[in-house]
Formats: C-alpha cells, sequence, structure tokens
C-alpha cells in the first residue's frame, strides 16, 4: 500500500509538473513575454516603423504605439518597441500562435483576436484587423 501512495504522489507531482510547463507555455515564450500583444486602435495613427526583426522591418499602422505592448511573466508591460528592439519576440512565435494565417500572393496575415501582422516582402505590419 505504501508503494501504491508514493507512486500515486510521484505520478502527480509529475503530471502538475508537465501541466504547469504546458499552462506557462501557450501564454508565454522563452523570454517571458506573452505571445499576444495588448493594443489601442488609433484610426488616425500613419504607419510607422519600430525596429527589425528576423531580417523583416517592422511597421506599426492604426496602433498608438506608447499603447501597444507585450505583457511579461512578472506582470510588465514591455513596449511593442523595446520587445523587437531586444529581439523578446520572434516572427516565428507569431506565426505559431496566430488564430487564423490566411495566404496573400507573396506572403502572410496573422490573425488574433483584434489585430494582425501582415508579413510580406521583407516587411511586417502590426494593424487592427482589416
Amino acid at each position: 500500500m505504501k508503494k501504491f501512495i508514493a507512486l500515486f504522489f510521484i505520478l502527480l507531482c509529475t503530471l502538475s509538473a508537465v501541466g504547469c510547463k504546458w499552462m506557462y507555455d501557450a501564454q508565454y515564450n522563452e523570454n517571458g513575454i506573452s505571445h499576444f500583444l495588448v493594443i489601442t486602435i488609433d484610426k488616425s495613427q500613419p504607419k510607422e516603423y519600430i525596429g527589425e526583426l528576423d531580417s523583416h522591418k517592422v511597421f506599426v499602422e492604426n496602433l498608438k504605439i506608447d499603447e501597444t505592448y507585450f505583457i511579461s511573466v512578472t506582470a510588465e508591460n514591455i513596449s511593442i518597441k523595446d520587445a523587437i528592439n531586444q529581439n523578446l519576440v520572434s516572427i516565428n512565435d507569431w506565426k505559431k500562435y496566430a488564430w487564423k494565417i490566411e495566404k496573400d500572393g507573396d506572403g502572410e496575415i496573422l490573425q488574433y483576436e483584434n489585430y494582425e501582422i501582415a508579413i510580406a516582402d521583407g516587411e511586417c505590419i502590426i494593424r487592427p484587423l482589416s
């Protein structure tokens, strides 16, 4: 009986550890940055260059850049500029966690709840859903 209880306890701890790791990976990347952006839409904002990521020029369009950010595992707001310039995020992560990916000619449009990322010709444009 003691062996059964010990085995059950070990199994329970293993399953708990795997479950916690799965829940962490579902929300955050290896740098502890969320997979999803928090955005504020502002249709008057023009297309603006904010940095380079994975050899792509990254632009933000129709979003308030100061109010567009990722959240870290420690609940800090990480501005999109900082996340890109410090390589805390990647295009591959964006593709992996997009809700929907549509082909657009030679490019792709990664769609999320209220924004999209258009990737084509060495450019990424982050904008509200069109």
